[in-house]
């Protein structure tokens, strides 16, 4: 065996390696199919396999979902995956980060209800152009309707204030 037969050898790709990169594909293509279909327009899917997830979507026996993916991991063998995977990546990003100002906007709804004083005080300090005098009527009316055990609309719209005010 020459050294040139070496070099090339070492430059191939093994058959397992092979195997595990299709494998990786198909596992991208099944998490494509778990995304709802707005959400799979907006990446960059080229029109085969958008139409492939799509399809994939509809069918429910086993055997022909089974053959379907592996169509769709076929296709995905003939694109550059990685601008598909970094979109999923950043959709994740976003939505996490989505979330996390959720539950922040959640908090602060919580607290003024429970401790108006201090927690109005930390969001004035934070959004000065919160209007204080609406704030303080829907916490007001808020623990007024915890305490009779009405349904919680101040609590929601108290919400939808801090939210709105956070966006700006």
């Amino acid at each position: 065996m020459t050294e040139a037969d070496n070099n090339n050898t070492r430059t191939e790709t093994s058959k397992s390696q092979k195997k595990r990169d299709a494998l990786a594909l198909q596992e991208l293509g099944e998490r494509l199919t778990e995304l709802p279909e707005d959400a799979l327009r907006k990446l960059p899917l080229p029109d085969p396999l958008l139409d492939a997830i799509l399809a994939a979507k509809k069918i429910q026996r086993h055997g022909g979902r089974k053959r379907q993916m592996q169509y769709i991991g076929k296709i995905m063998r003939s694109i550059d995956p990685e601008p598909v995977e970094q979109a999923l990546k950043n959709g994740a990003l976003k939505r996490k980060r989505d979330t996390s100002h959720f539950h922040q906007i959640e908090q602060w709804r919580d607290a003024l209800i429970e401790n108006p004083a201090t927690t109005l005080d930390e969001l004035i300090s934070k959004y000065p152009d919160l209007d204080i005098q609406h704030v303080r009527q829907l916490v007001r009316n808020a623990q007024f309707e915890a305490n009779k055990q009405k349904p919680a609309r101040s609590s929601r719209a108290l919400f939808q204030y801090l939210r709105e005010l956070a966006q700006h």
